[in-house]
């Protein structure tokens, strides 16, 4: 089995200790949509507040509520259990048709607020997740706000431990998958790729900076625009694309493997490649599930960075763009325990 094996601190391993999701309300999660709710149309939009729900468990209830299918309920993503979270459901309901919501039930859950629009709510219609934290505990709060200036030049964009599963078990599947044993269960094999995919991305950003280059524009590198998904390669480095980089216009990627040329040449291919060299039954097996390649952004710059002393808790406020882990700015902060759950898993 492919051991998780520890990943690069950008700013060092942190000395400074204290303990996360001591309770569900030192987590709050706020989702923001990409789009504005039109007021109208034949879909029902929910924004409901849960603690110690998943998001497929409320879906499931709103499902029973309305007599409809449970995939019938969209959301835009997943948020976690162990916390308060703030997101939008979805179901088509037609409009001359009465929904008395303010009636409902759902457990570890309030409702508040109801919107129409005219389409469906999809998976990933995300601008950003807005994250409030209370750090309990801190050894030391000074030596924290200290650290914390640093993360405004961002952090690395590692995929959290949640994506991984208990002891690494999501990774542990996509091994056996690949080894020729099925899996019937479509969610469970979407998780066991990206779970894939997500630890490949992360042993290059994590060798990326043991070798120093994480700030540093390499011949042959891939490039994201801030703010998009639009990547343009890199032939040559230049004085003019490292100060680009070092005013966060554009991040460095790292490649999502699958089917297709990779984008990526020169050093910079040499440097993904030698951090994928050891992990040919992923790549291969990528590639057999006809997986799309694809660049992810190395970089993550917390947005809206705010940090307040309460004694000695820390209280974090940032927002994070969709995809991205409120565990990878905490990470670089503190060595925290998590007591919220027994085990590394989420949802």
């Amino acid at each position: 089995m492919t051991a998780i094996q520890p990943l690069q601190y950008l700013y060092g391993e942190p000395a400074v200790t204290g303990l996360l999701r001591q309770q569900a309300d030192d987590f709050i999660v706020e989702e923001q949509l990409n789009f504005s709710p039109s007021g109208a149309g034949e879909h029902i939009l929910l924004y409901i507040e849960k603690t110690g729900q998943n998001t497929q468990y409320v879906a499931k209830q709103l499902a029973e509520l309305t007599g409809l299918r449970a995939r019938d309920i969209s959301y835009a993503g997943l948020k976690d259990r162990h916390a308060v979270t703030r997101q939008w459901f979805c179901f088509k309901w037609p409009i001359k048709q009465e929904l008395d919501w303010q009636s409902w039930q759902l457990e570890g859950c309030t409702i508040l607020q109801m919107l129409r629009h005219y389409r469906k709510l999809r998976l990933g219609a995300l601008k950003a997740n807005c994250f409030n934290i209370r750090l309990r505990q801190v050894s030391d709060c000074t030596a924290l706000l200290q650290r914390a200036e640093q993360l405004r030049c961002g952090v690395p964009n590692y995929y959290g431990e949640q994506r991984f599963g208990i002891n690494g078990g999501n990774l542990a599947l996509a091994e056996q998958l690949f080894n020729g044993q099925s899996i019937t269960d479509r969610k469970l094999r979407g998780l066991a790729l990206s779970a894939a995919r997500s630890f490949l991305f992360n042993c290059q950003l994590s060798a990326r900076i043991g070798a120093g280059r994480f700030n540093t524009v390499l011949d042959g590198d891939v490039l994201q625009l801030d703010g998009t998904g639009s990547v343009f390669r890199v032939p040559q480095a230049d004085a003019t694309l490292q100060q680009r980089l070092a005013e966060h216009d554009v991040h460095l990627t790292a490649a999502l493997p699958g089917i297709g040329e990779p984008m990526v040449s020169g050093p910079a291919a040499e440097q993904e490649q030698a951090a994928l060299a050891a992990y040919p039954l992923l790549l291969q097996g990528l590639q057999d599930y006809r997986l799309k390649a694809e660049r992810r952004a190395m970089r993550l710059v917390p947005q809206q960075l705010q940090l307040q002393q309460d004694g000695n808790d820390i209280v974090i406020s940032f927002a994070l763009p969709a995809g991205c882990f409120a565990t990878s700015v905490l990470r670089e902060l503190l060595q925290y325990r998590d007591c919220g759950r027994k085990t590394t898993e989420m949802e």
